[in-house]
């Protein structure tokens, strides 16, 4: 202290001579910092239960008993699984909050739009919205300029400027927190209170879908989460590059740091991103119709013409996604339909987006399962007819053999007719009235007989 004192000099509000500080002066200081830090973590506590509350009442109590509400180091809330969570579970299902059934544009009107949604909230509603994470800092001059000759009627500029940066604070939040929603009459964009506390990843274990139907956001687990681990989804579209994930993940202000990104194998993800982009842009290109587009946007590569080529595409996509572990988009081709349930649940099955992407990947499995059928047919239908002509061989061998040796037993049987004094004509009645699989047997009994009477009596016996 007197060291700092000496190098400073003397000056008109600072002596040369001056004493140390009063020890009682410090420890009020200190008191007073004690005292801030109390109300700052009571602010927190205080913050942490409204959001927490507000959670449960948007989702319900038996969604929110699998939830836990942690606070991130640059991050800030984020949603952890409270307990164990199968694959294919629904987490919950929310309401919006804040809802406008247009873009959220940046104009005068909207901005005044959303306050007034925001106005209409319940007071600790409010609080939770307003403790959204925002990444919007400005707002266009001219829209001030707007909203200034709004509030003109207003007494002083401080109270004007203060009514200003409310709205536009309440419209930064919304911004940075809206989802796109498909509604009756075209797209509409929401906030979510318990939605917009999921973080992002690059290999989410959260899919996320607006349900038009129930107008309800549901969450669905796609895969098992154990207990503790944070639940995350995606702000932008999985089957993009690195470098187009990073520039889109800009705008809510912060880079992605999961392990696609940033981990062990990041650089192998960053390949395989890139080679599922091409094909992911193939695909778009494919099932383009609109001319303008075909002529002067060609992606860098193309699907094969034939429908098989076109299959090995799609299955080499979907087990790159297997790879990056994106099973809230993908899987193996194989598992569509299951995968239909984890990400949109059992009775709802989406018709845009993601949903248009499952649909053509189901009928190209379709079409693949019709194709193995029919070859599956065909390999039966050969084998059957194979065995078939086999058997048919076998029966004309056994056939040609029954007969030669029927000839022979029908002559023996004949003959000794005839020398037991049958003519001819009753010989070959009687040989008539023998069933065809006795014959070797009869001509057997005879054979090499000599006694007329026996051969009369074993004949007597046939023909009785």
């Amino acid at each position: 202290m007197e060291g700092e004192n000496a190098n400073q000099g003397p000056s008109a509000t600072h002596s040369s001579i001056e004493k140390t500080d009063d020890p009682a002066d410090s420890v009020a200081s200190i008191s007073e910092d004690f005292d801030r830090m109390a109300i700052s973590q009571a602010q927190k506590t205080q913050d942490k239960e409204i959001i927490r509350e507000q959670i449960a009442l948007a989702v319900g109590s038996e969604s929110a008993a699998l939830l836990e509400l942690r606070h991130i180091v640059d991050k800030g809330y984020g949603l952890f699984a409270a307990t164990d969570i199968k694959r294919g579970t629904c987490i919950f299902k929310e309401a919006p909050l804040v809802l406008i059934t247009h873009g959220a544009s940046e104009s005068a009107e909207t901005v005044f739009y959303v306050s007034q949604q925001v106005s209409k909230l319940c007071q600790n509603q409010r609080r939770a919205y307003r403790m959204l994470h925002k990444a919007i800092d400005s707002m266009n001059p001219a829209i001030s300029r707007i909203m200034q000759d709004t509030f003109a009627g207003v007494s002083s500029r401080m109270d004007i400027n203060n009514a200003i940066q409310s709205k536009i604070d309440d419209f930064a939040t919304f911004k940075t927190n809206a989802f796109q929603v498909r509604l009756d009459k075209g797209i509409g964009t929401a906030v979510f209170l318990a939605h917009s506390r999921l973080n992002h990843s690059c290999s989410p274990n959260g899919h996320q879908s607006y349900n038009e139907r129930e107008g309800l956001e549901m969450l669905h687990a796609t895969r098992d989460i154990i207990a503790g681990e944070e639940i995350t989804v995606t702000y932008t579209s999985l089957v993009r590059t690195w470098s187009q994930r990073a520039a889109e993940l800009r705008r809510w202000g912060f880079a992605c740091s999961c392990k696609s990104c940033k981990g062990a194998g990041a650089s192998a993800s960053k390949l395989r991103r890139e080679r599922m982009f091409d094909i992911d842009q193939a695909i778009a290109f494919d099932n383009c119709t609109d001319p303008m587009i075909r002529a002067t946007s060609r992606p860098r590569y193309t699907l094969p013409t034939l429908i098989t080529g076109k299959l090995a595409c799609v299955e080499e996509l979907a087990k790159l996604c297997e790879l990056e572990k994106l099973d809230e988009a993908f899987a193996f081709v194989e598992q569509v339909l299951q995968l239909h349930r984890i990400c949109y649940g059992n009775n709802y099955v989406p018709n845009s987006g993601a949903g248009v992407w499952i649909s053509k990947l189901k009928y190209l499995f379709e079409e693949k399962q019709k194709a193995a059928a029919l070859a599956q047919e065909r390999l039966l239908y050969q084998e059957r007819s194979k065995a078939e002509k086999a058997a048919h061989q076998e029966g004309k061998k056994a056939w040609a053999a029954d007969k030669k040796v029927n000839k022979k037993a029908k002559r023996a049987i004949k003959a000794a007719a005839e020398k037991a004094g049958l003519t001819k004509e009753d010989a070959e009645a009687l040989l008539a009235g023998i069933d065809t699989g006795k014959l070797a047997i009869v001509a057997e009994k005879l054979k090499g007989e000599d006694d007329i009477e026996k051969v009369k009596s074993i004949i007597v016996e046939l023909r009785s």
